[in-house]
């Protein structure tokens, strides 16, 4: 009875060691203070809470998509892996996903946005494709497990 108790709770403290955790969507450190933008950073961190709650927490519960930017996630998910997606998976798709959308409002806030048009002009990034770049490296979705 005894080895019963152990081997059960042994095994539910594996299912918790291996059960799924939400990306964070925290604020980067910039290493170079020229790329500290806050207006893109608190730009990217408030799209990717909201992207965390409405598309990509439903799809890791594997609840039907409910909205147009869960369903394009799992269709995408689907297409790829059928129903034998992993985390890893969905990190990979919302990267791709979300990042679409970041780019529009990148392009959109460097025409728009005096204080970033200037840091682009002023050579911290050569252009909106070299900016794009180094903020999906920065806020990227990042399985824990």
């Amino acid at each position: 009875m005894f080895t019963r108790l152990v081997v059960s709770v042994g095994f539910a403290t594996f299912l918790a060691a291996c059960s799924a955790t939400l990306p964070k969507a925290e604020l980067a450190t910039h290493e170079d203070s020229s790329r500290n933008i806050p207006q893109i950073d608190n730009m990217i961190v408030s799209l990717k809470k909201s992207y965390i709650s409405q598309c990509y927490a439903p799809i890791l519960d594997k609840n039907p998509p409910e909205n147009q930017c869960q369903t394009e996630l799992f269709q995408m998910l689907e297409r790829r892996y059928h129903m034998n997606y992993s985390q890893k998976n969905i990190d990979q798709a919302s990267n791709e996903l979300f990042f679409r959308d970041v780019d529009a409002r990148l392009r959109k806030m460097v025409r728009t946005d005096p204080e970033v048009r200037r840091a682009v002009r002023e050579g911290t990034f050569r252009n909106a494709d070299d900016m794009l770049s180094y903020y999906r490296e920065k806020y990227a979705f990042v399985s824990t497990n």
